[in-house]
């Protein structure tokens, strides 16, 4: 009865593994990661900076996650990862959209609905996406001349 459970359990694993191993996967896996790492960053700074400093903050809290979601998409998809822009265009827009969402929910008496201040963190975003593959093309290619 036993290695009925095992065996079940090591099939979904396996299938859990076989899911993230496609692009489809990887770019889930990424923008996901980026996500929560944007609402966990968020809810710990507000409990350390204003309303105000804590808008100002969010620039840097979704250029980090950026980066991050950047260089794990290459180093985990490989250096030909298919539609690269596309997937960094969406994951910018999603960690945009959360940054600002989880923005509203912890400082709702302050207003963010200015479009120069969306444009700003939507640059900084995607340039921070850019900067992370670039990073790990470099790690790539460094890894295969060793």
């Amino acid at each position: 009865m036993l290695d009925f459970y095992v065996d079940n359990a090591r099939v979904a694993i396996e299938n859990v593994k076989r899911i993230f191993s496609t692009p489809f996967g990887i770019f889930i896996h990424a923008a996901i990661t980026g996500m929560i790492g944007v609402v966990i960053l968020m809810f710990f700074f507000s409990m350390l900076l204003s309303g105000s400093s804590l808008a100002m903050a969010l620039p840097v809290i979704l250029a980090f996650n950026a980066a991050s979601c950047g260089y794990g998409i290459v180093d985990k998809g490989g250096l030909n990862y298919p539609r690269l822009p596309l997937a960094g265009s969406v994951i910018s827009l999603l960690l945009l959209l959360t940054g600002y969402v989880a923005l509203m929910l912890l400082v709702p008496w302050e207003s963010f609905t200015g479009g120069l201040r969306w444009l700003i963190a939507g640059v900084i975003v995607v340039v921070f996406f850019s900067m992370g593959t670039w990073i790990a093309r470099m790690n790539n290619k460094q890894k295969g001349t060793i």
